[in-house]
């Protein structure tokens, strides 16, 4: 029964897997961080589009 666990305490796939899964998940969390920062820029660049282009005077055609 010692032997077992020494050899499950000694074995490296476990934590090799867990390590993996952590980096993926910074990676994940990076990246969602600087799409959601991108989101909101492109949110407000589009707002400032949006209010210049609408106060624009418009000639009117006619008499």
């Amino acid at each position: 029964m010692l032997a077992t666990l020494k050899k499950f305490a000694l074995e490296e796939k476990g934590s090799t897997f867990i390590e993996s899964g952590l980096w993926i998940a910074i990676v994940v969390l990076v990246m969602a961080t600087a799409g959601y920062n991108l989101a909101n820029t492109m949110k407000d660049k589009f707002t400032g589009i949006s209010n210049t282009v609408s106060n624009i005077p418009i000639p009117t055609i006619g008499p």
